[in-house]
């Protein structure tokens, strides 16, 4: 009987799993976010390269605006000679009218005196002229003889005196009065005649009216610079 002996073969034992050090990892992984970092800062660079560009160029463009070429007063209405435009840098904070826009602003009436070279903006007209609240508008020509050689400004506190004298005037005894304030000025003639707009107390308008109908009335400046304003209480 014979006996057959297995011969048995034995693997050699694994040995531990090799693994890196904490040192060698990140050695391995710092490079990779060196480069990310590198990129983001190249990055930003130039945006923000491209911006000063952007502003340095928006800040030195050239852009059109309205000018007044000539002095004109308060309430006066605009001409097309009146106006032209201007180019400007810069000043993107100042309120100002587009050069197209000029055409809109002709016919229209200015809320303040602008000296010749005032660039203008909305804030500087009104499309028309309306009478303080309770107030009528009532329109007083006069001859130059007939207000103060001083002139009048929009905004004036005047009284519209009564002189007498011609035709009479029932009611209206020479020396009455009538306060008000002046909106608007003619354009002089060459004698210097000019139509006042005076807003006037409703009730007092049509005896004012009737008076400056007339021609027996002369306007006395009792407060420049007074309490005019348009389509405002006074």
């Amino acid at each position: 009987m014979s006996v057959e002996l297995a011969s048995e073969t034995t693997a050699p034992a694994a040995g531990p799993p090799v693994t890196r050090s904490a040192s060698e990892q990140v050695s391995a992984v710092k490079p990779r976010r060196n480069m990310r970092l590198v990129l983001l800062g190249v990055a930003m660079a130039v945006v923000f390269a491209l911006l000063a560009v952007w502003a340095v160029n928006r800040a030195g463009e050239a852009r059109s605006v309205v000018v007044v070429t000539k002095d004109v007063q308060a309430g006066d209405q605009l001409r097309a000679s009146d106006l032209a435009t201007t180019q400007i840098r810069g000043g993107e904070d100042v309120s100002t009218v587009s050069g197209q826009d000029l055409g809109s602003l002709v016919g229209r009436r200015t809320t303040r005196a602008l000296p010749a070279g005032t660039l203008v903006d909305e804030a500087s007209f009104v499309q028309r002229i309306t009478p303080r609240s309770g107030d009528a508008i009532v329109p007083i020509s006069v001859t130059s003889a007939q207000y103060p050689a001083s002139g009048l400004e929009r905004g004036d506190t005047v009284r519209v005196v009564v002189t007498g004298g011609g035709q009479s005037i029932e009611g209206l005894e020479p020396g009455t009065a009538f306060t008000g304030v002046v909106l608007s000025l003619g354009e002089p003639d060459e004698k210097g005649s000019m139509t006042v707009d005076v807003s006037i107390a409703s009730g007092d308008a049509p005896s004012a009216a009737a008076a400056a109908g007339t021609g027996r009335v002369a306007i006395l400046n009792v407060a420049p610079g007074g309490t005019g304003a348009t389509g405002e209480d006074g």
